[in-house]
């Protein structure tokens, strides 16, 4: 059985933020969850939350993230940045990235990044980021980044997934080390995550935008509030979606659930 090893991870990682922190569960009902609660009782930035299964595992909107157990990666990042608060949803964006080229790194497979958590794969979805996060005035006390990704799990007419998900192992014809897989994306994500505490946003914000899978696609955007149609220009550094709404006019919106127009 191809089990997750704190101490394989740890030295593939090398020197990292990440490396000291890592806990690994063989069963949580939400690894989000469970890093809200070790961040309750201060946990320092880093900390990184695995497992084997998730008996509740959610995406955005409450959704529920399926997984077998012992066959994807399901994490939870634990992050104290230094940003302002409307830079949060750019975090997101910085895990997909990660995982993107990780995954091009590892599998040799490109994927693409669809606004506002989602990475596909050959047009079917592939994993899901969920953020959460606690602000105090304009800075974040802290940010959760979960993500759940299928790696060598074979989504099948029984799971109803069979159209719309798909694997790395799917894809790539063989199974894949998750192991590996996490510290690649981990070292990754800690490079961009810290060119963008420091403000390079430049070359960020042109990579996401080459890997958008909705940019010049109609698209509707549900904020909660009220409903947006428009064509999809682009993404911002700061994590929104960029549309042109009519005559021109542009409007950026940071957070909702997309559906593409057709």
């Amino acid at each position: 059985m191809d089990c997750l090893d704190q101490e394989k991870i740890k030295a593939l990682l090398e020197k990292s933020v990440f490396k000291e922190n890592i806990v690994i569960y063989k069963s949580l009902s939400s690894t989000n969850s469970r890093a809200k609660e070790l961040c309750a009782q201060d946990a320092p930035h880093g900390t990184i939350v695995l497992a084997e299964e998730q008996t509740a595992g959610r995406g955005r909107m409450e959704r529920k993230w399926f997984s077998p157990s012992h066959k994807n990666i399901l994490i939870s990042l634990l992050l104290r940045p230094d940003m302002e608060a409307d830079n949060i949803y750019s975090l997101t964006l910085t895990l997909a990235l990660a995982g993107i080229d990780a995954i091009k790194e590892l599998c040799g497979l490109s994927a693409m990044i669809k606004w506002p958590n989602d990475i596909y794969l050959n047009n079917k979805k592939l994993a899901g980021i969920l953020t959460e996060f606690s602000v105090r005035g304009n800075r974040p006390v802290y940010v959760i980044l979960g993500m759940g990704m299928n790696v060598n799990w074979h989504p099948d007419e029984e799971s109803g997934m069979l159209f719309t998900s798909t694997s790395l192992a799917k894809e790539r014809g063989a199974h894949v080390s998750r192991n590996r897989l996490i510290a690649e994306i981990l070292k990754r994500f800690e490079c961009l995550y810290n060119d963008l505490i420091c403000k390079r946003t430049e070359e960020f914000t042109r990579r996401c935008n080459s890997l958008s899978l909705l940019t010049g696609k109609m698209v509707s955007v549900d904020t909660g509030d009220e409903l947006i149609r428009g064509k999809v220009i682009g993404l911002d550094k700061d994590g929104g979606i960029i549309l042109e709404i009519q005559d021109g006019e542009t409007r950026k919106i940071l957070n909702g659930d997309v559906s593409v127009r057709f």
